[in-house]
């Protein structure tokens, strides 16, 4: 017994592709195209605030460094600033310190000057009333023998009470002193001897006179330099006060 015959294969018909879906229609093609344009324009506009929102993300990241910058900047500002007032006064009380002990060493200085320069002049100027006083005085003994005898009374007086006395004058003026004996010997209260005795070493105008109770130098020269004596002695209390 003969079994079942096989069937031949055929190609499958190509119209079968031709024919549309069950419920697929030519208006289903025509729905799809604007949403495709939606999606592209929803596409634009993200791509769109993307941008807006990365520059915005930018700008504000700009705006925050420069921030940060002008923090950072004031902060340095700030601290160079007090780093700067504080050498600042460290240099001017360096200079008040150098500028104080400047002027304490000058202000000394200038005392020292001052004061050696003040003895000088007070020496010059003792010297020259010296000078001065001797000048006067000797040109008064030259116009007036009366001032040889009133030096000569004035030195006798002194070493009155004396028994003895020995008078030693310039050589010009020793004849007008003899001349005046008796009036100096009333002078001495009572003397018993009075030698008068010419001495070139005393400048007319001068005296010595000797004693047993001493010795009395009445001579230009000592008493200008008692005169210089009393000088500085009136100067030296004047600077201690």
């Amino acid at each position: 017994m003969a079994g079942p015959q096989a069937e031949p294969w055929r190609w499958p018909s190509l119209d079968q592709f031709d024919q549309p879906s069950a419920g697929f229609t030519p208006a289903d093609c025509l729905r799809e195209k604007p949403e495709a344009e939606a999606d592209a324009e929803d596409m634009e506009r993200l791509l769109q605030e993307s941008s807006q929102q990365a520059r915005r993300i930018v700008a504000e990241a700009r705006e925050q460094a420069d921030r940060i910058r002008y923090d950072a900047r004031s902060e340095a500002l700030k601290e160079t600033r007090g780093v700067l007032d504080a050498r600042l006064r460290e240099i001017v009380e360096e200079e008040q310190a150098a500028f104080a002990e400047a002027r304490a060493h000058l202000l000394q200085q200038i005392e020292q000057t001052a004061a050696e320069r003040l003895i000088e002049i007070e020496q010059d100027l003792t010297a020259l009333v010296a000078m001065m006083a001797e000048k006067v005085i000797r040109q008064k003994v030259e116009a007036d023998d009366g001032v040889v005898l009133d030096v000569v009374k004035a030195t006798i007086e002194q070493a009155a009470g004396a028994d003895r006395f020995v008078l030693q004058v310039a050589a010009p003026d020793e004849e007008l002193v003899r001349r005046a004996t008796a009036e100096l010997l009333a002078l001495a209260d009572g003397a018993e001897q009075m030698e008068i005795v010419a001495d070139e070493a005393i400048g007319r105008g001068g005296c010595i006179v000797e004693t047993e109770r001493g010795r009395f130098d009445a001579r230009i020269e000592s008493q200008i330099e008692l005169l210089a004596e009393e000088i500085d002695r009136v100067t030296g209390e004047g600077e201690a006060a």
